[in-house]
Order: structure tokens, then sequence, then C-alpha cells
């Protein structure tokens, strides 16, 4: 396993590219506490810790969502779940990691669940408040990138999917997850297949303006 003892938070975080291809090796229970660990000491409004986990690491249950996963991204996107309907996808490196984890995120040790207690938002009006709320997303996403740093220094290959909100009723009946919880994200953990590399990204210089919109800090 890599040893990152000597990474800095800084070199950590520009070093974390979402891995999407994963090696079906176990990764060992006592890492994925560690991981786990790391995501609750996120912060929190009045330390509600609003979190939940679900790990699944049984075939049927990983090849269950992967199956849903494959479907909402041919039917939201349509990358086609038939690798003979591709074309090559060899020069679009990102599109062939998509492809990847579409083919084989049931082959990934482990697929996170990560709940979050529905709390509707202040700018909602009690009045206005029908049906379930949403998960606390705010509080939530500290959480998950918790979890997405401590995969990285492990040598921990991880990167977060929304697409269960396209069969999000159906995950919450097959989980048997109650009303009171959503699902915010959903994160296959496993060892990486290649290896890590720098992020590409624009300057915060770039996206920074001072005091009002459009006003240059430089």
């Amino acid at each position: 396993m890599e040893d990152l003892k000597a990474m800095d938070f800084f070199d950590l975080v520009s070093n974390m590219r979402a891995m999407r291809r994963l090696k079906p090796d176990p990764v060992p229970m006592e890492l994925i506490w560690k991981v786990l660990n790391a995501g609750v000491q996120a912060p929190s409004g009045q330390n509600t810790q609003p979190w939940k986990f679900i790990l699944i690491s049984e075939p049927e249950a990983k090849r269950w969502f992967a199956d849903r996963y494959a479907l909402a991204m041919e039917t939201r996107f349509g990358l086609s779940r038939d690798p003979g309907n591709r074309g090559p996808t060899r020069r679009r490196g990102q599109l062939r990691a998509l492809f990847h984890q579409m083919d084989h995120m049931h082959e990934a040790p482990y697929l996170l669940l990560v709940c979050g207690a529905r709390d509707w938002p202040f700018k909602v009006a009690e009045e206005d408040r029908v049906g379930l709320a949403p998960p606390n997303y705010g509080a939530i996403y500290p959480c998950v990138q918790n979890i997405l740093l401590a995969c990285r220094a492990l040598g921990l290959g991880a990167a977060l999917t929304t697409m269960h909100q396209v069969f999000e009723d159906d995950l919450q009946a097959y989980f048997q997850i109650p009303d009171e919880y959503g699902v915010v994200v959903t994160i296959p953990i496993g060892y990486p297949i290649g290896r890590f590399g720098s992020v590409t990204r624009i300057s915060a210089q770039e996206k920074t303006f001072l005091n009002r919109w459009g006003t240059s800090p430089q």
C-alpha cells in the first residue's frame, strides 16, 4: 500500500482524483473503519451528526445497485450499457473510466451509501413543507469529503455518485431505509486500478471576486 505518512494536507487535496476503476481485491475492514471514523469527525450544526451509513458488501445487493446505476446512466446521459454500441473510448479517459464503473461497479469490495437525516431548509416556509424533506446536504457533504480524503490517505480509490436519485424510491425500499433519512451519495471503495495523480483545476484567483461579484481581487 502506498506510504502517505509524509504527504501533508495540501499535497493530499491536490492529489485526490476521482478513482472510478477499482480492483475487486478485498479491503481490510480495519481500513474501512478508519475511513468512516474520519467521516464522522466532520462538523455539523449543533453537533447533530445527522449521518448514517449503509456499507454494502453482499454480491447480490451490489449487483442490484450496479444494474440500476448503469440503466440510469444510459437513460440520462445516453451511455450505452452494451459495450458493442459505445464506439472507441481509448482516448477519452474520463468516459472510459465511467464505462468501466458502469460495467464493474458490482465488483468493488464495498459500496457505501451515505444517508442524511431529512430536514427542511430554513427558506422553506412552514406551510410549504409538504411531503418528505430533503436530506440535510449541507451537514452531510463535509462528512463525505472527509471520507474521500481518508480513502486517498490510505491509498484507496473512491468517487462519489448521485445517480441513485433516478431510482431513489426503489433504493430506499430495497435497503429498508426509513423515511426519516435519505441517501445523499453512493461511494464505491476499493484499491485503485492505475495510479493517483495531481488534479487539474482552475486557480482560486480566477474564481474569486473581492467584496462584489465581478471585482477582481488582484
